[in-house]
């Protein structure tokens, strides 16, 4: 005799809703993850802007009136000063303090903190 089943059994219902519940966990978790990276990578767009639009001011400045130097940019504070200086050239020190990454700890993704301190040098020439 020949059992004529439609639907499912409780046991595939209940199993298919397990892995709908996973893949959905899943995706919510990869969302969080999307978004803080986002937020990391826009972060780390505004700091670089920064240190650019202090390097520009630095260049447009005449080597010969080139000296220690401060602005203010968005979120992040920059200060420059010179480390070094012989005829044709000077070695200047670069600092942006700002919101910033973090290091996260082996296996986590990194954190923001409001206050971290990059250095840069850079080397103007006289052309």
């Amino acid at each position: 005799m020949k059992l004529n089943r439609s639907g499912l059994t409780l046991i595939e219902l209940i199993v298919s809703m397990l892995v709908l519940a996973v893949g959905i966990l899943g995706l919510a978790a990869g969302t969080g993850w999307v978004i803080r990276s986002v937020d990391l990578a826009r972060l780390e767009t505004h700091r670089t802007a920064a240190f650019q639009a202090a390097m520009e001011e630095v260049r447009a400045t005449p080597l010969e009136e080139l000296n220690s130097g401060a602005a203010l940019h968005g979120h992040f504070e920059l200060s420059w000063s010179i480390e070094e200086e012989a005829p044709g050239w000077k070695r200047m020190q670069v600092v942006v303090v700002g919101p910033g990454r973090t290091p996260g700890s082996v296996g986590a993704a990194p954190g923001i903190s409001p206050v971290v301190a990059d250095t840069f040098e850079y080397l103007v020439g006289r052309r």
